[in-house]
């Protein structure tokens, strides 16, 4: 990746601590092999099912209704939500965050496919 494609948060992202021990937003954006894009999504019900991983929060199942539907793929794995490093993290902290992070504009997901 190495910078090639910019994110909204990518400088806040790419300095932040992480949850634990384990990968970093850092890790996961310099590895070469991986493919990341950004998605804005409303405030609201995501209308997806995740589940935790060591990169991340994997898709599990998108909802028809979602705002994501046709945009991210079962698999693909959220790394970001606007300016935090979710790599690693449980999927409750995850369901916490993104309210709280969803203004009235929505928020910004880092995906890697």
């Amino acid at each position: 990746m190495g910078g090639s494609l910019q994110f909204t948060y990518e400088e806040e992202l790419l300095n932040s601590g992480k949850y634990g021990d384990g990968f970093s937003f850092r890790d996961v954006y310099f590895d070469p092999e991986n493919e990341l894009y950004e998605c804005h999504v409303p405030s609201g019900p995501l209308g997806i099912a995740v589940d935790s991983t060591q990169l991340g929060l994997r898709i599990q199942d998108i909802n028809p209704t979602s705002p994501l539907y046709n945009i991210v793929s079962a698999g693909d794995i959220i790394i970001g939500v606007d300016d935090v490093d979710v790599v690693g993290v449980e999927s409750c902290v995850f369901w916490q965050l993104v309210p709280q992070r969803a203004n009235k504009h929505g928020c910004c997901l880092v995906i890697m496919k």
